[in-house]
């Protein structure tokens, strides 16, 4: 049952948005009337003001709500559960077995535009394309740009064949490495082994792992990606990484075979990502 014992024959037509808010405040979620609005709306169907303009819920209303505020409850990614994420301002289908996108990994983005302009034509590797989010972005913003994305997961490709078909991306993309890139882009998984079980409840029991552990340093997919970089990228071509610490950021500007050619930097003033350009050695 959806209540307790005590409550369990409680009549969901009194129910209104503060009664789900108080469920999130009590599980301890951060953002709990806002967060408690967008589930209303998702299960509802309809805008955040249609909510707000209900003094209360229809039994069947309440039950919908209810049914997605106990996934919430249970820390449960809000994105899984509405199925969508925001990303350099668009919507990218997201779920279990998908890394979440996230606002940070904009700065790929915003590297690629230092890179390129936005009628240059090249090819990209996407590395852990995921969802697909950053290398559908880059099709969108760079129109004559092609794509490979490339993942190990089965259910992260299909989020990213959602996502392209979403855009009418399909005939600029593709899924088998071949030939030389212009640019490689990944957010690796970067988190070292050992801080894994500190993250929030969201991250470490519901994203996958695998899009997380970097191994003991957090460098294992970087020297990977680097590896890969140094056989298939372009003499002048680029990489841009997205990066989680500075120890990170000053080993990967030491590979040799590549020349630093720029950070980007996030809201926090932190070089999240690492752009380099390949050199002939």
């Amino acid at each position: 049952m959806l209540w307790s014992s005590q409550s369990r024959h409680r009549n969901y037509r009194t129910l209104k948005l503060k009664d789900f808010t108080e469920k999130l405040i009590n599980a301890g979620v951060a953002n709990p009337y806002q967060e408690a609005l967008w589930i209303a709306a998702h299960a509802l169907g309809i805008d955040t003001a249609g909510i707000l303009a209900r003094a209360e819920f229809s039994q069947d209303e309440a039950q919908r709500i209810d049914a997605l505020i106990s996934r919430r409850v249970k820390r449960e990614p809000l994105q899984y559960i509405i199925g969508e994420a925001d990303f350099y301002g668009r919507d990218f289908y997201v779920g279990d077995g998908v890394l979440i996108p996230r606002h940070d990994t904009e700065t790929i983005i915003d590297g690629v535009k230092e890179c390129f302009e936005h009628n240059d034509t090249f090819r990209f590797l996407d590395w852990g394309t995921g969802s697909g989010c950053i290398g559908a972005t880059i099709l969108l913003e760079f129109p004559n740009s092609r794509g490979v994305m490339l993942d190990v997961s089965d259910k992260a490709l299909s989020f990213a064949h959602k996502n392209l078909k979403r855009y009418c991306l399909n005939d600029r993309a593709d899924f088998k490495v071949s030939g030389e890139f212009d640019l490689i882009v990944s957010n690796p998984p970067y988190i070292p082994s050992g801080e894994i079980n500190g993250l929030m409840h969201e991250v470490k029991d519901f994203e996958p792992i695998t899009a997380l552990d970097g191994g003991i340093d957090g460098m294992t997919f970087y020297r990977e990606i680097l590896a890969l970089a140094f056989n298939n990228l372009k003499s002048g071509g680029y990489i841009i990484l997205e990066t989680g610490n500075f120890s990170q950021v000053e080993e990967i500007e030491t590979f040799s075979g590549f020349q630093k050619a720029g950070r980007v930097y996030d809201t926090g003033d932190f070089p999240r990502c690492v752009i380099l350009r390949r050199i002939l050695s």
